[in-house]
C-alpha cells in the first residue's frame, strides 16, 4: 500500500472567537442565534399562555392577571423583543444570502439597521407593555 506524503507545514487550528476582533456583524450573527434559542424556548410559555386563555372564564382571568403582572409583563416584552430582532436580522441574512449587500460597509451597515431596528422595536414594545 503506497504511503501517503503529508505536507511539511502544521495545518492551521479552527479558529475562536478570541482570535477575532468583535465587530458589528459578529455581534448581529451571534444575537441572531441567542434570539432564535429564547424564541425555541418560548414556545412551552406561550402554549401555557394558550391553554389558559382558552380554559374557562376562571382560567382566562388568572392568565390575564399574570400576563399583566411584572414577571409576565417581562416575559412578554423580553420574547417580543426577540422576535423583532431576530425577524429583522433574518430578513438580512435572507438578503446577503441572496448576494446583496456582501461587501464589508454594506455588511456593516445593514447590521447597524438589524440592530437599530431591534432596539427600536424594543423601546416601542416597553412602552406599549408598560
Amino acid at each position: 500500500m503506497p504511503t501517503v506524503k503529508r505536507p511539511s507545514y502544521s495545518r492551521p487550528l479552527s479558529p475562536r472567537l478570541a482570535v477575532y476582533r468583535w465587530q458589528l456583524p459578529m455581534i448581529a450573527s451571534l444575537a441572531h442565534r441567542a434570539t432564535g434559542i429564547i424564541l425555541a424556548l418560548f414556545v412551552p410559555v406561550y402554549l401555557f399562555i394558550l391553554t389558559g386563555l382558552t380554559g374557562s372564564p376562571d382560567d382566562f382571568i388568572r392568565q390575564m392577571a399574570w400576563m399583566h403582572s411584572v414577571p409576565g409583563r417581562l416575559i412578554l416584552w423580553l420574547t417580543g423583543t426577540a422576535l423583532i430582532y431576530h425577524l429583522v436580522n433574518g430578513i438580512r441574512f435572507i438578503l446577503l444570502d441572496a448576494g446583496w449587500f456582501e461587501a464589508r460597509d454594506s455588511m456593516r451597515l445593514t447590521a447597524r439597521i438589524s440592530v437599530g431596528a431591534g432596539v427600536l422595536g424594543a423601546l416601542l414594545l416597553g412602552g406599549f407593555l408598560w
